[in-house]
């Protein structure tokens, strides 16, 4: 987990960066189903492939093209499959933090909504942990 701090002048900027981070998860997210459902149809017709020579010859192919090396995998000789599985971990990750950033950007604005004049003067600071604001806290204005 990664932990950041943020600074805004008011709400508004808050809101604003809110917008961005969730248009930019959005286009990933419609990059990363587009490129899932490419590779999943050459994934399974590569698997099908597979299946049906392992039938013909009786045992089971062996692929082995991933090596874990100091900690991390390298897939030498990528198949879709390869391709498919990564593009899938990341696909939900995306999904989780643009469905979370949805829900903060609901949670603020409600809450500036709320707060209407009593916000003035004050400042923003977001605490978030991979990029998902967890908590709001507003200070006094200061200079530095």
């Amino acid at each position: 987990m990664s932990y950041d701090l943020l600074s805004f002048a008011s709400f508004e900027d808050f809101v604003e960066y809110l917008d961005a981070q969730i248009n930019q998860f959005k286009s990933k997210l419609e990059y990363l189903e587009k490129r899932y459902e490419f590779l999943k149809d050459k994934a399974d017709k590569v698997k099908r492939l597979e299946d049906i020579l392992s039938r013909l010859v009786g045992e089971q192919i062996k692929t082995i093209n991933e090596v874990d090396f100091m900690g991390i995998k390298v897939v030498v000789s990528t198949r879709a499959l390869d391709e498919l599985i990564a593009v899938e971990e990341t696909l939900a990750s995306v999904r989780d933090v643009y469905a979370a950033l949805i829900r903060v950007r609901e949670v603020v604005a409600r809450l500036a909504k709320e707060a209407g004049a009593e916000r003035g003067g004050l400042n923003l600071l977001v605490q978030t942990i991979n990029g998902i604001p967890i908590k709001l806290l507003f200070k006094e204005s200061e200079t530095l």
